[in-house]
């Protein structure tokens, strides 16, 4: 399996990694995974990479009574509190080491998008952050769980806007939730499909700038729901990544030089 390169700081043990470190360490996955999907714009079997590749084991439970918990990674055998279909009761539930609890309101048809990024979100847990959760640690329970062994998904954490991570928690979530990203919509593939797009649309490549014009702003509804129909992931999931790669950016939004240099095609 393909090693991450990464740094730790003195404080702890999650590792820093550039967005850009992210991206060329989804190549190096799908490369030695599916080499397929470099080369065109198709959805990555994430289910089988999570399954086959890195030999997790799936199970759906219902996890939290408000479903702000989408999904569990397990580092080590333990406990989680699950909640029972018949009493509604929070009852004990063993897990193995390399087992992925995700949550059953994301297995109807419609949450199939959200279903495909939780199993990349908590892949990309366990590529990452083993030693984050490891019993050894020295810097403690970062994330404030319960359980020491494990990661949780969330929905507190929004890595769409913000630069700055102020704790531990906040950067492990953001390298999981852009990893995820980076392996549904690589960026080869993703450049093929804008292609694809601005070709189809009679259009020279180039990146779109909200508020600029009507037809900017028309363009950017459309390249997302394009994107995220080839890739099969949500519309926000693929706005977000068009954004962050900064195929879609908003008037002034370059006046920040820290963007420079940071594009798609």
């Amino acid at each position: 399996m393909i090693a991450l390169k990464a740094a730790c700081s003195l404080s702890s043990k999650v590792p820093y990694v550039t967005n850009n470190g992210l991206d060329d360490y989804a190549e190096e996955l799908i490369c030695d995974a599916m080499p397929e999907c470099l080369k065109a714009p198709i959805p990555f079997d994430i289910e089988r990479f999570l399954k086959s590749y890195l030999n997790l084991k799936l199970e759906f439970r219902r996890i939290s009574y408000d479903q702000k918990i989408q999904g569990i990674v397990a580092f080590h055998d333990g406990v989680i509190q699950v909640i029972d279909e018949h009493s509604g009761k929070a009852v004990p539930f063993p897990v193995k080491k390399g087992t992925v609890i995700i949550d059953k309101s994301l297995t109807t048809k419609r949450s199939e998008p959200r279903l495909r990024f939780s199993y990349g979100h908590e892949s990309s847990h366990w590529l990452m952050h083993r030693k984050v959760f490891a019993p050894d640690n020295p810097f403690g329970n970062i994330l404030g769980y319960q359980n020491q062994f494990l990661a949780a998904k969330k929905g507190t954490i929004d890595y769409s806007r913000s630069l700055l991570e102020q704790t531990d928690g906040e950067r492990i979530e953001r390298q999981a939730d852009f990893l995820s990203s980076a392996l549904l919509m690589c960026k080869p593939a993703l450049r093929q499909a804008c292609l694809m797009f601005f070709k189809h649309h009679g259009e020279k490549p180039r990146r779109i700038i909200r508020g600029s014009s009507m037809k900017d702003d028309s363009l950017a509804v459309q390249l997302t729901e394009y994107i995220a129909k080839i890739f099969n992931v949500s519309r926000r999931a693929a706005l977000i990544r068009l954004e962050k790669l900064t195929q879609i950016a908003d008037k002034g939004f370059f006046e920040n030089s820290e963007y420079f240099g940071n594009t798609l095609l």
